[in-house]
């Protein structure tokens, strides 16, 4: 009797090892399954917002060819920084012939008048529309918290080729957009090629249509 007990004893002891030996293989096997599943939702938004990207610049190149009218286009321009980039204050500018003053053609959420006429000093602004280099302030190293916030966030030339059109200057952004990414360098830079091709265009159209 006590012999077959010890056997009964240790029969249910290699069951109970097995059975956990199978718990744990079921526990790893629904980890690699969760990994799985996490890995792939993460691909999923990745692609999803690759996908989305990529029909905001669609969507702005298409824009900017819509008219060849030089105030429809800042206003179309103006649109697109609001909408697809989010800043709610923002001025566009041209730079005059001599390359010296920016004159603002349209604004939103700034004082117009303070910005109506820039001379090219030595800030963000007048730097960027000398070089025809972007300056961001948010995708830029040395720019302190102070001078994010008090100064403009984006400084972005309307260039063609090596030539200066004008400027697209954003002051602030929308309240539930913290800063500016990767992404909206890209779209800047679009937006920026894309408009001073469109408004170089409407330029000698109008011109054409004066004279």
């Amino acid at each position: 009797m006590r012999e077959q007990l010890r056997w009964e004893n240790e029969a249910l002891r290699a069951e109970v090892a097995t059975l956990r030996a199978e718990n744990e293989q079921l526990k790893r096997s629904l980890e690699r399954r969760s990994e799985d599943e996490q890995w792939r939702a993460q691909r999923q938004g990745l692609v999803e917002a690759e996908l989305s990207h990529l029909v905001r610049l669609r969507v702005a190149s298409q824009r900017l060819h819509e008219s060849l009218n030089p105030g429809e286009l800042m206003d179309i321009l103006q649109d697109l920084l609001v909408n697809l980039v989010g800043s709610e204050m923002l001025g566009i500018f041209e730079l005059e012939p001599t390359g010296q003053t920016l004159v603002l053609r349209v604004s939103m959420g700034i004082d117009a008048e303070r910005f109506r006429r820039l001379p090219l000093g030595e800030d963000p602004i007048g730097r960027a529309a000398r070089t025809g280099a972007p300056w961001l302030a948010d995708l830029m190293e040395g720019v302190s918290e102070q001078a994010r916030h008090e100064g403009p966030r984006a400084c972005v030339p309307l260039r063609l080729g090596g030539h200066v059109l004008g400027m697209m200057v954003l002051f602030g952004l929308l309240p539930h957009k913290q800063r500016l990414v990767q992404e909206d360098r890209e779209l800047l830079e679009l937006l920026a090629t894309e408009g001073a091709r469109a408004l170089y265009c409407a330029r000698g159209i109008s011109a054409g249509t004066r004279s």
